[in-house]
């Protein structure tokens, strides 16, 4: 236990610049940061905020806290941080500041697992900006301007009094995650809200815990969800199926999202499509399915998935209007469609603006009459003969 106690009391964290553009920012322990459209990240791009993310860094468990802030998307590892939400960054990961731009990573000094024990500056910055505060748990916390955590490392005066609670804060980010994770766009296949899921967005290696977003990666090696797997691909059982068959098909490849995709993966794409296609008509065997095969056009889940789904939705874990939205409107994006534009354009269309489609008034996929709601849409869909 004393050896832990000194090892943390040893520690230091910086926010480090992918590309060597600025000096490391210093990220005391428990003390909020802000990050953003300022001098000393020389980041000058009017998308971000001046106080775009919120760094809180935890040397106990070598991560760091971050709070999107500003309007615009912020990303880790390509996956989008929501709003006033908060997700842990790791060491091996990359945080994007704003819209997949200035890419950092962070580094822990004095930890068992140190990578680099040189910070590439450790003087400080003037003294002219000082400690806001903060409004975040309806209690006042300190927070530090970039400059001013540098000041704090120089002076080796970091108070016990400006360590966060770490507890209330962790409890008060958890409950947040739960309560807003049914309204978010991105969380289709997310747990029922109140579900026992960490905030915890781990590293990319399989399998993955954590953080519900990276739960793909878990069922990849889930012999339980797997159905099929060769060379290249998998695919597995939907964890929270939309319909009597919902499968996801998946690269083995380490493919986050659709925006990673290049030229050389069109045979890929028509590999996954073509699997998808041979297991849905063996599938119609035993009972006669109508499928589509497609993307979301904003995934929930990192890494690449193809939905292979049948028509009749029936299922229990088909509740909201984004649901079904999501896989009866455009934003349902088709599996050839991504395979004509990769080979076409050498990349994927960015569709953040098909985000609006979720909010369409509900209509029944067969005959397209409009319905009150998600009850009468099922009771509408059993009895459409169209």
């Amino acid at each position: 236990m004393l050896r832990w106690y000194k090892m943390v009391e040893n520690m230091k964290c910086y926010l480090r610049c992918v590309r060597s553009s600025h000096d490391d920012v210093f990220l005391p322990d428990k003390v909020p940061v802000f990050i953003g459209r300022t001098k000393e990240l020389q980041i000058t791009d009017r998308t971000c905020s001046r106080n775009q993310l919120q760094l809180t860094a935890n040397y106990s468990k070598r991560y760091v806290l971050v709070k999107r802030l500003g309007a615009n998307p912020s990303h880790i590892d390509g996956m989008d941080i929501p709003h006033k939400q908060s997700c842990q960054l790791k060491s091996n990961q990359t945080l994007y500041v704003v819209e997949m731009k200035f890419p950092h990573d962070i580094v822990f000094i004095g930890s068992d697992n140190e990578r680099d024990a040189t910070p590439k500056s450790e003087t400080a910055g003037n003294d002219s900006e000082k400690i806001r505060t903060f409004d975040d748990t309806n209690e006042s916390s300190k927070c530090l301007s970039i400059n001013q955590s540098k000041r704090t490392l120089l002076q080796g005066k970091l108070s016990e009094k400006g360590e966060c609670k770490k507890s209330r804060l962790e409890t008060e980010e958890h409950k947040s995650n739960n309560d807003d994770a049914s309204d978010s766009p991105y969380a289709f296949d997310s747990p029922a809200t109140g579900s026992n899921v960490s905030l915890s967005m781990s590293s990319t290696s399989f399998p993955m815990k954590g953080h519900w977003s990276q739960g793909l990666k878990a069922s990849m090696t889930d012999p339980k969800s797997i159905i099929f797997q060769d060379d290249l691909i998998v695919v597995i059982k939907d964890k929270y199926p939309k319909a009597r068959i919902h499968w996801l098909v998946l690269p083995l490849e380490e493919i986050s999202h659709a925006g990673q995709l290049k030229p050389n993966h069109v045979n890929l794409l028509k590999h996954m499509l073509k699997v998808a296609k041979s297991l849905a008509k063996d599938s119609n065997k035993k009972k006669k399915y109508t499928f589509r095969y497609g993307y979301h056009a904003v995934a929930s889940m990192s890494q690449l998935h193809m939905h292979v789904i049948s028509q009749d939705f029936s299922s229990s874990s088909l509740k909201t209007k984004k649901h079904w939205n999501s896989f009866t409107t455009d934003y349902f994006v088709d599996a050839e469609t991504y395979v004509i534009e990769l080979r076409n354009n050498g990349r994927i269309e960015d569709r953040k603006a098909f985000t609006k489609f979720l909010k369409e008034p509900l209509r029944c996929h067969k005959c397209n009459a409009s319905q009150k709601n998600m009850p009468t849409l099922k009771t509408h869909i059993e009895k459409c003969e169209t």
